[in-house]
């Protein structure tokens, strides 16, 4: 990290930095020492990041932060502790949380927030949008080869260079063949990698940049064909979204729909406990594709429900760590939850605070694109900034 920090700067430096750590580092595995929080390939790139700008006297990010947002990204920094307060009592085989739990979950908490604060800093210019774009546009594209790598071979590379396979190797097992898991941890998270370094190269395309020295129409047949043979629906149709909104309708109208996708998601908790989400008909949607589809699908949603039902019985703070979020069998001590969606989890853990003071930075982000589209004059700054809003919502 400091040869890349020293050899191509700050700016381009972090985005290696974060790319590298995130696309090549083991998935699933953290060092745990007593009193700094768990460090894993998030943290630690986070946690050296943070040292080197504050030993170079460079921007953090902090300073960027204005009013409101600040109090907000200080509400995120304290829910911990709050949660821990309102969790002391034990939770079936569970132990009460204490303020260490608190200060360990606040650290946590601030080197995965982290990159939005470097964001803030590095990246808020139209010239350094389009170098992250690229930055991950050409990282998808390299990844690619691994990924039709281990779609022929099966996913091995993780076990062969770290020593253990980081999820269950059955759920990369469909339709006949093998999803990818690289060094991510599940074939659906590099589904959507890809999917977002698609969107990328789509959204420069229109905007007639050259993602990277190749034609951008091979680059894009390239990674769409690699969506495909990764063999997930919702990929797949994230993929054809964007094609769509990206294709065809003018920056305002991709920005109107970027809201609403970011409405759906804010309010799905509220919707989905009252039953007025539609669980059912997107049910019967999938079972015309795929009848094994349809039934991981309707397991989802009832485990979500479950979840839900759980994370409401405390819904100020949540149940903090030490997996208090998840169900148990009273009897065994068996855990019956299985949590897909990072929603339930971030409500489970951290309550509605932790939940709206989490996701209001990325709907803030989307609100901000769209508040301010009317000050760009050019219309390929309107387009890339509302594509941009658009993968942050996908």
């Amino acid at each position: 990290m400091l040869f890349l920090l020293n050899r191509f700067g700050t700016s381009r430096g972090i985005l290696l930095c974060l790319l590298i750590a995130y696309l090549i580092l083991p998935a699933g595995f953290d060092i745990d020492f007593p009193l700094i929080p768990a460090l894993n390939k998030y943290t630690l790139t986070s946690l050296v990041l943070l040292i080197y700008l504050l030993l170079t006297k460079q921007p953090t990010g902090y300073r960027e932060l204005k009013g409101w947002h600040k109090f907000v990204f200080l509400m995120l920094m304290i829910s911990p502790f709050l949660t821990s307060i309102t969790n002391q009592e034990r939770y079936h085989f569970i132990q009460g949380l204490s303020l260490y739990d608190g200060l360990s979950q606040s650290g946590i908490g601030f080197l995965s927030f982290f990159p939005f604060l470097l964001g803030l800093a590095y990246f808020n210019t139209h010239e350094r949008q389009i170098m992250l774009l690229r930055f991950v546009a050409i990282a998808a594209v390299l990844y690619s080869v691994l990924v039709l790598y281990e779609i022929r071979m099966s996913p091995q590379l993780h076990a062969s260079l770290y020593g253990y396979f980081p999820h269950s190797f059955l759920q990369q097992y469909r339709e006949g063949g093998f999803r990818a898991v690289v060094f991510l941890g599940h074939g659906l998270v590099v589904a959507m990698f890809m999917v977002v370094g698609f969107a990328c190269i789509f959204a420069l395309h229109k905007a007639k940049v050259r993602a990277w020295r190749f034609d951008n129409r091979l680059l894009l047949l390239v990674l769409f064909v690699t969506i495909v043979l990764q063999k997930s629906y919702g990929a797949m149709l994230y993929a054809l979204l964007a094609v769509a909104m990206l294709g065809f309708f003018s920056p305002r109208k991709i920005h109107l729909v970027t809201i609403g996708i970011a409405a759906i998601f804010l309010t799905y908790p509220v919707t989905s406990s009252m039953g007025i989400f539609p669980h059912q008909q997107i049910i019967n949607v999938a079972s015309s594709l795929s009848a094994e589809r349809a039934q991981s699908l309707s397991f989802r949603f009832e485990q979500e429900d479950v979840l839900l039902q759980h994370a409401l019985k405390k819904p100020a703070f949540g149940w903090g760590s030490w997996g208090r979020n998840r169900v148990y069998d009273p009897e065994t001590g068996a855990d019956l939850s299985v949590t897909d969606g990072y929603w339930v989890i971030a409500l489970g853990t951290g309550g509605w605070l932790g939940f709206i003071a989490l996701f209001y930075f990325v709907l803030m982000a989307i609100y901000l694109s769209y508040k301010n589209q009317r000050y760009m004059h050019e219309k390929h700054e309107q387009y890339l900034m509302a594509a941009h809003s658009l993968i942050v919502a996908l």
